[in-house]
């Protein structure tokens, strides 16, 4: 079993019809998907609470943040998809040997800026994926 470092691992965005690399990065996560439920349990269903599967998986969230450059036209397209909405397709390339890639479309994007004390300027952002994304196998 290999142990994958999380360094060389690429958030790439969809700018123009070609796939950019989001710079200065030093965090990225996907909070994972959710296969649905519904409760079952009846009033005869004994002591243990039952579920249900709906048919639907929520898709999740990809966290990124790192160090902010306002002059970077990666950051600048990222911050635009909150003032002007659209969808935006993305890819998470792994750091394994064989660049494993899990590639999802965003529908809401948030973006924050931080400066403080001690530290350099840098910024946050959420993507809520639409859709589930295409898992690596």
């Amino acid at each position: 079993m290999a142990k994958v470092a999380s360094k060389g691992t690429v958030l790439q965005q969809e700018i123009s019809s070609t796939f950019t690399a989001v710079a200065q990065l030093t965090e990225l996560s996907y909070s994972g998907g959710e296969s649905e439920t519904f409760d079952t349990t009846c009033l005869d269903s004994g002591v243990g609470k039952t579920l249900g599967q709906t048919g639907y998986s929520e898709a999740g969230e990809v966290s990124l943040g790192g160090f902010y450059d306002p002059a970077l036209a990666g950051h600048q397209a990222i911050s635009d998809l909150v003032s002007t909405p659209a969808d935006n397709n993305w890819k998470i390339i792994f750091a394994d040997s064989g660049t494993t890639a899990m590639t999802f479309t965003s529908a809401g994007v948030s973006w924050e800026v931080t400066a403080a004390m001690s530290d350099g300027l840098k910024f946050s952002s959420t993507l809520k994926c639409d859709g589930l994304p295409v898992y690596p196998t």
